[in-house]
């Protein structure tokens, strides 16, 4: 239980009892609500009665007859199951008087001398009680100010940074207009491409509809280092969801703000983590922090859980991997590790010198080898598919390509072509950054994904599909609508791997049927509306059929079928009888006597217009 100073009032009712003849501080620890406390002394004045302790961390008065009652049968104090109660196991006091006891002083009006001596000393117990709590509250990271920081980061060997470190502003931008408000925390890491590493000093919210917003930052070294010229700091370490960029538009420079207590306690805090080398945490943001280009969405560090004291770090670098790049991690890993663990990392490349190219026995089991992840099933939060490991086998080592096909209805009919092409490029850029921003290792979330695509109001639904990227055998990709399982990888998609089109595309088939008489069809016959009604339910009967590609000539049957059942004296004329023109609703596409029609899984074919001409002898 934390320390915490009794005002000044309580002190002057504890003086004034005692003065007067009352019992004070009568000591209670609760235990439970359902308990009763009795108190010491027989005959206490009901009336008289008042309860204080501690509630929420703070010393507070208790009312009775509504947070506690008296029962004078058990001359006990209980506690009521709706009012507000002390803080479990902490103490808390009563003070009253009894009915028969000798008072050689009983003036508590405001201004006697009873009441004016209280009040001197209360006022001095309530000022040293203050200065107690402040001596108590200095000792604590989350507690201490000023000075007294300063003093608990000196434990450390920190200081506080002054003018010795360069500060200035970036800029987080995204190129849509943010949906709803997105926080930029403080102490939120960007860096140079060199790897000088920058962290906001205070919190920024990027408001909903807006592009851009701008945050001070202060390097993490003093001096020379700190000082970098205008658009050099291009990487956010810790990517943030929604934000897709960040750079400063002016050079960092040396000011005289000093950091303030909260940049303090946060740099306080890290410092522990690390220095202990205690958690995964320690290796995790060391890596972060000291690695250009290392960041929470391409890094995922883990503990076996079959092999105690072994920490498995995986990173999605992609194929190519440099090994100086791997040797600086290598160390970093190394000088971050709780003593006793052995680390193993999946980075391909080896590297010849440093803390690497020792044995696991001389680096303390630092060591380097493939590391597949274990997903245990009952750990998972949810039932995710597996890719198969012919197709993982395929891809860069710590990386998981990702395919995916999305149809949108939208809510309005009415659009033009650039107005319906803008709000798949929106849904086709939330797609690519809400993989972009998946944790390292962690499974991609379907209802999560589909959110982000139907979360414009521009979108009425939307069939979503999540699959692996392009197979190099030529075999067909297969696609998925559940939850999908990363083994271990980091989640990549390239935004041409992001299909968008429209759910139930509509193609409008126009047809032009040219006939002529039959020789030996019996008496001729006139194409009637009974005869081009019946051509037209057999042409939409077709084209409810083709799943794949419209053919001039299988259309080109159905409708001489047609014709020969409900006028026999008439027939298709011999060269080009059937013209085909399609029309894609959409996007406004047209075939013109085409012989085939492509159709897409989202596309539906339509009978637009039919014509029926009759060919004469002169109509050559």
């Amino acid at each position: 239980m934390s320390f915490v100073a009794q005002p000044y009032e309580r002190f002057v009712d504890d003086l004034l009892t005692a003065l007067t003849g009352g019992v004070t501080r009568e000591e209670h620890q609760f235990i439970g609500i359902d308990q009763s406390y009795a108190l010491a002394s027989p005959g206490v004045i009901a009336s008289s009665l008042k309860v204080f302790g501690h509630r929420n961390n703070q010393f507070v008065l208790f009312e009775g007859g509504i947070d506690y009652s008296y029962n004078a049968d058990q001359e006990a104090i209980v506690w009521t199951q709706n009012g507000k109660v002390p803080d479990d196991h902490s103490y808390f006091y009563a003070n009253y008087y009894l009915q028969e006891g000798a008072r050689r002083l009983t003036d508590r009006n405001p201004g006697s001398v009873t009441t004016t001596l209280g009040e001197a000393f209360a006022r001095e117990f309530a000022v040293v009680h203050k200065q107690m709590q402040m001596i108590y509250e200095s000792a604590f990271v989350d507690l201490a100010t000023g000075t007294s920081l300063d003093h608990v980061a000196a434990l450390l060997s920190l200081t506080r940074k002054d003018a010795k470190f360069a500060g200035g502003e970036v800029l987080f931008r995204r190129n849509t207009p943010a949906e709803g408000d997105i926080a930029v925390p403080p102490g939120t890491l960007v860096s140079t491409d060199q790897g000088q590493n920058f962290e906001t000093t205070d919190k920024r919210t990027l408001r909903k509809g807006q592009l851009s917003v701008v945050a001070a930052i202060r390097a993490q070294v003093e001096g020379p280092p700190g000082r970098v010229e205008a658009s050099t700091i291009k990487n956010i370490n810790r990517p943030i969801f929604g934000i897709e960029s960040v750079s400063n538009e002016g050079p960092t420079f040396f000011a005289t703000e000093k950091e303030t207590d909260e940049e303090l306690r946060r740099r306080i805090k890290g410092t522990l983590e690390r220095a202990g080398k205690s958690t995964l945490n320690s290796i995790k943001f060391s890596l972060i922090e000291e690695i250009p280009g290392i960041n929470e969405g391409n890094v995922q560090v883990s503990e076996s859980a079959g092999v105690p004291g072994r920490v498995e770090v995986k990173f999605g670098l992609g194929s190519t991997v440099d090994p100086d790049l791997v040797r600086s991690i290598e160390e970093t890993i190394f000088n971050s590790r709780p003593a006793g663990v052995r680390v193993v990392h999946n980075l391909p490349t080896r590297s010849e010198s440093g803390a690497a190219a020792t044995t696991p026995s001389q680096n303390g089991n630092l060591t380097r080898e493939s590391v597949v992840a274990d997903f245990d099933e009952k750990e998972q939060p949810s039932v995710a598919v597996q890719l198969p490991a012919d197709v993982l086998a395929g891809m860069p080592e710590g990386i998981v390509d990702l395919q995916v096909e999305v149809l949108l209805r939208l809510s309005e009919g009415n659009l033009s072509v650039p107005q319906k092409e803008n709000i798949e490029d929106g849904v086709r850029t939330a797609v690519a950054d809400f993989i972009e921003a998946i944790p390292m290792g962690a499974d991609l979330i379907y209802n999560k994904l589909l959110g982000r695509v139907v979360e414009s109001d521009e979108v009425a639904d939307a069939i979503l599909l999540v699959g692996a990227a392009g197979r190099s055998n030529g075999s067909a990709n297969t696609f998925y609508n559940s939850n999908l399982a990363t083994d271990g990888r980091k989640a990549k998609v390239e935004i041409n791997n992001v299909y968008v089109g429209l759910m139930g595309e509509t193609i409008l088939i126009d047809v032009l049927v040219l006939v002529e008489d039959a020789p030996n069809g019996g008496t001729p016959n006139q194409i009637t509306p009974e005869l081009t009604t019946a051509v037209e339910n057999s042409i939409r009967s077709a084209l409810t059929g083709v799943s794949e590609k419209l053919l001039k000539t299988d259309l080109r049957g159905v409708i001489s079928s047609a014709i020969t059942a409900q006028a026999p004296g008439l027939q298709l004329i011999d060269g080009n009888p059937v013209v085909i023109n399609a029309q894609y609703e959409e996007s406004g596409r047209l075939l013109n006597n085409t012989d085939e029609v492509s159709v897409e899984a989202h596309q539906v074919l339509k009978l637009g217009t039919l014509r029926m001409e009759e060919q004469g002898e002169l109509d050559g």
